[in-house]
């Protein structure tokens, strides 16, 4: 029996200021977490700049979390090429342990 694709969550979600609704496959509960951290987000935005329009705050937001989705992606690369090295140094090592290297270092 095939799998049926998952059925859209639709929320509604007030987010500074303005009613949203929001429709993800998500669950309701994770959807409702990232409406309310975008909105803390504004709201910090705000406190640092209060004559900033909602427009401006928006885009100061969404810049804000790309910027932190490129800088974890770069973490995330950097990360997947450790399990490469460390899979090459074994290799080394078992070279090494067979003496097909050599005896002396």
């Amino acid at each position: 029996m095939a799998e049926s694709a998952p059925q859209p969550q639709k929320i509604t979600k007030q987010i500074f200021g303005e009613t949203y609704t929001i429709v993800g496959e998500a669950s309701s509960g994770y959807i409702s977490e990232v409406a309310d951290f975008v909105e803390s987000r504004l709201l910090e935005l705000s406190k640092a700049l209060p004559t900033a329009s909602k427009t401006k705050l928006a885009v100061l937001c969404a810049l804000n979390l790309a910027d932190e989705l490129f800088q974890m992606k770069e973490v995330s690369a950097k990360t997947n090429e450790i399990p490469e090295l460390e899979e090459r140094t074994k290799k080394i090592i078992s070279l090494l342990e067979e003496g097909i290297i050599g005896d002396h270092f």
